[in-house]
């Protein structure tokens, strides 16, 4: 006699059910004492089972078994066992169950306000329910805010759950009513996708203003005092500034912004108090004027930042686009006059085309003459696709010289590619002259943590950059090869190996070396503490050291931390090490020590102090402006603003000897808005509260940042409003008002129209409350008699115009519903994660909320009971192939 299972179960979920056949077979009739039993897993239940109907000669029967997992059942194989005894004799049978694992974490939100006002802190509370069968790890983030009472990350069993509240201090911003939004994303471990869920509130300001009947521009004039010294020479000087921008008409059709600054006593723009004389004019935002001193960005390879002194219009149509200008350069010596423009035409909303052109008045290695350039450019930008290319010609002094330039990205799920190309040559005399640039990166993102990749970089550029940026380009060759790792938002690892050389361009140069190194780079970033470490093992070789041809130990470590010692303040450090030979002329071993620190204050938005202290840099850091100290206080009181800066820095390209420039700036502004005129077209909003027994004197009333307390017969009324959108709100009084709430939706979105006068009525109501309770019933079939031992979650939600709320059960099986808006309301219950388990008996209700009255509901849920139907037929089955 044997015992076998005729069918495969495959793989279920939890809380589904699977079927078992088994078949007895013997060479001679069964006997008739044949007896059977079945084994189940802990918490498995028998929904169904079939016994044959056996003959005196059968020699083969057939057993049926339809078995319930458990709702929570933990994922793995797990064992049913089939056993037949006749007599002495036992054969058995074992079948594996797969049950499949289920990653669910349910995110709802629980309880939210309809509105909030500026300055306020923001609460959402969500509820994080499991509703899979796997222990769920994961990781709680909000980019507003943080979240309250609760730590970084958690752990919950199946079936369990927890409320968080996430908490966030509403900006002012100076507009009537706007949206602010509160997410929470849980991450999870694995490659299981991140739970996320954001709701916007209606956010109105709680400033009370007096209402301007004045069209205003804002202005902003004042004075500064600069003292530096460089070079054996020290220089003071003042200056007077304003400036202004924004509309100066009353449509939002033309505007203006302009910039004064001066006289000119400074030998060079150190801190950025050279003299500037700037007028821009927009109209609709189609045509732009430039006007005066200002940065010229013509295209990559021609003019890529240029300030200087001159004229540019720009004009956008819908299908193309025009510039054209004239710029005298300031601050670059070895450039005079530049004209030119170009021409765009747009293809799609993601793609153009244009023709670029410029000519400037050059000089270079003593010789001055006109350089004219002529190319194609296009551009093509969409979610995973940037190109950014141009094809230029350049002609100088009887010579047709050629440059290039490309810009691919792409950025895909798994795949991030970057290629940056610039080509110029020798005779080419544009933005670069006699250059070459070729960088490559290319990432793999096997995981959502972890990438790997390769990159090569080759620079060899000669940028003609403006005086006032102080940067140079040392020659730079590298191959790297990367891998990073990042288990969660609070840390990060990167670790690489590099080829490098690199050459100063400068005379005399301060470094030439080559190197091959390993780097390993952990950074840690949470509120209260950050700190990035590096460090660095390999082999380097000087080539400015004579007769050196060996290769010598190079290691370096460096350390940066900060602390956020309170709210408003935050100390840092800087600590490195570099035991290496590449920076010595004579190639001797050196140990290179590396230290500073900086601070940073806020508070209350008003005052701002900024401290950097650096000892020194590596030869290698001093191609552009460095910092060796730093520090600046700034105290905004509104209307007066007072800065306070100084330092010491490093300035490249100079040809003074001493490049310590030390420097002090001390500037007052004033803050004004000039009154260009009266507002014209402004509205009027009138209205009152109405009902009866109620009290209507002192209600708090607020238009967007205009506020008016009713008077006692629940009358208001706000004059001389600028057209625009407002939320309307009402704030009752404590105690007397308890259980009364607007009869309409609040607050109340509003468009203020020109000229026009808006009465409206705010009706106050009692309210109702709608309580309930679930009933459980058992199924009707004798194998599910036990489906309802554990009882699931249920949630209730209740919608209507009065917003959206959502509860669960208490510890009786009640919920309720308190001080809801008399009206039409629809209610409905739901099982999170269970649907295809259970049925809600008339799980969506139509409901009519009257005041001072409370309803009652019941609701019945059951289990969702699958029914097997046999049939007395024999089928015959076949596969053709």
């Amino acid at each position: 006699m044997t015992v076998s299972l005729t069918n495969a179960p495959g793989t279920i979920v939890p809380g589904g059910h699977v079927t078992l056949f088994f078949e007895v077979k013997s060479s001679s009739s069964l006997p008739d004492s044949l007896r059977e039993d079945i084994e189940l897993p802990n918490q498995w239940r028998l929904l169904s089972q079939r016994r044959p109907v056996r003959s005196a000669a059968d020699q083969a029967v057939r057993y049926f078994y339809v078995l319930a997992t458990p709702a929570e059942c933990a994922p793995g194989e797990y064992q049913v066992a089939f056993r037949v005894r006749a007599g002495a004799q036992q054969v058995a049978a074992k079948a594996q169950v797969t049950i499949r694992q289920i990653r669910s974490l349910g995110l709802f939100l629980v309880e939210k306000p309809e509105y909030i006002r500026e300055g306020d802190t923001l609460r959402l509370t969500y509820l994080i329910r499991n509703t899979g069968n796997h222990t769920e790890h994961f990781f709680l983030k909000t980019e507003q805010g943080k979240v309250e009472n609760a730590a970084d990350s958690l752990t919950l069993e199946p079936g369990a759950g927890t409320n968080v509240t996430v908490a966030q201090v509403i900006p002012a911003t100076g507009n009537n009513a706007w949206q602010a939004s509160s997410n929470l994303t849980l991450v999870m471990t694995g490659d299981a996708e991140p739970v996320y869920s954001v709701t916007s509130i209606p956010v109105f300001s709680s400033k009370s203003t007096k209402i301007d009947r004045y069209f205003r521009f804002p202005v902003e004039v004042g004075g500064a005092h600069l003292s530096y010294r460089y070079g054996g020479k020290h220089v003071s000087a003042y200056q007077y500034q304003a400036t202004g921008r924004g509309f100066v008409d009353q449509k939002d059709r033309h505007y203006i912004d302009f910039t004064l600054r001066g006289p000119n006593q400074f030998v060079f723009p150190a801190v950025g108090t050279y003299d500037q004389y700037s007028l821009n004019y927009s109209y609709r935002k189609r045509l732009h004027i430039s006007a005066g001193d200002y940065v010229l960005q013509l295209n990559n390879l021609m003019e890529f930042g240029r300030f200087g002194r001159g004229l540019r219009i720009e004009q956008q149509l819908s299908k193309v686009a025009y510039t054209a200008f004239y710029q005298r350069a300031r601050f670059f010596m070895n450039q005079r006059d530049a004209f030119g423009g170009k021409f765009l035409i747009k293809i799609k909303e993601t793609s153009d085309v244009g023709l670029h052109y410029a000519s400037k008045n050059v000089v270079f290695q003593n010789r001055r003459f006109w350089s004219h350039m002529a190319g194609l450019a296009g551009h093509i930008h969409s979610k995973e696709l940037n190109v950014e290319t141009e094809l230029s010609a350049g002609q100088a002094v009887g010579k047709t010289d050629y440059g290039a330039f490309l810009r691919l990205q792409v950025t895909k799920k798994w795949l991030s590619l970057t290629s940056n190309v610039i080509y110029a040559g020798k005779h080419f005399y544009g933005f670069y002259n006699n250059s070459r640039l070729f960088n490559n990166n290319i990432g793999f993102n096997i995981t959502r943590k972890i990438t790997i990749g390769i990159g090569n970089n080759f620079s060899d550029v000669n940028p003609s950059l403006d005086a006032n940026l102080y940067s140079v380009s040392p020659k730079d060759r590298s191959y790297t090869a990367y891998a990073s790792y990042q288990p969660d938002q609070r840390n990060r690892f990167f670790l690489f190996y590099a080829t490098v050389e690199r050459k100063d361009r400068q005379t005399p140069a301060e470094f030439h070396y080559s190197e091959n190194f390993s780097n390993f780079s952990y950074n840690l970033t949470s509120k209260k503490f950050t700190v990035f470490y590096q460090g660095r093992y390999g082999y380097s070789k000087n080539h400015l050291a004579v007769d050196n041809n060996g290769l010598n130990e190079s290691i370096s470590n460096l350390v940066q931390p900060a602390v956020r010692l309170f709210p408003w303040a935050w100390l840092g450090g800087y600590f490195e090490h570099q035991h290496t030979s590449k920076f010595s002329s004579s190639g001797v071993v050196e140990n290179l020590f590396f230290y500073g620190g900086n601070a940073r204050i806020n508070v209350k938005r008003n005052l701002y102090a900024n401290v950097l202290y650096r000892n020194n840099y590596a030869p290698d850091e001093l191609y552009m402006r460095r910092s060796f100290v730093d520090a600046s206080v700034v105290l905004d009181l509104q209307r007066h603003m007072f800065s306070l800066s100084g330092g010491r820095s490093h300035i490249p390209n100079l040809t003074s000897t001493d490049q310590n420039t030390l420097f002090f700036n001390l500037r007052y502004t004033l803050r004004l808005n000039v009154p260009l005129g009266k507002k014209k077209n402004i509205g009027t909003v009138r209205g009152r509260l109405t009902g009866a027994g109620y009290r209507k004197q002192g209600n708090l009333i607020q238009l967007g940042s205009h506020k008016f307390m009713t008077d006692s017969t629940g009358l208001f009324s706000f004059e001389g409003v600028a057209p625009d959108r407002y939320y309307l709100s009402i704030t009752q009084p404590g105690a007397d008002n308890e259980g009364v709430v607007p009869a309409i939706k609040m607050p109340m979105l509003l468009d203020v129209r020109p000229d026009s006068l808006q009465t409206i009525e705010i009706p106050l109501t009692r309210t109702g409350n709608v309580t309930g309770r679930i009933e459980f019933s058992k199924g009707k079939q004798n194998g599910v008699a036990s489906a309802l031992a554990e009882k699931p979650v249920v949630l209730i939600k209740l919608t209507g115009d009065g917003g959206s709320h959502l509860t669960e059960l208490n510890g009786k099986g009640e919920f309720s519903f308190r001080e809801m808006q008399p009206g039409k309301w629809a209610i409905s219950v739901f099982i999170p994660g269970g649907e295809d388990r259970f049925v809600v008996e008339d799980s969506q209700r139509e409901l009519m909320l009257e005041t001072d009255k409370t309803l009652d509901l019941l609701f019945t849920i059951r289990p969702n009971e699958k029914r097997i139907h046999f049939s007395g037929k024999s089928f015959e089955v076949s596969v053709k192939k």
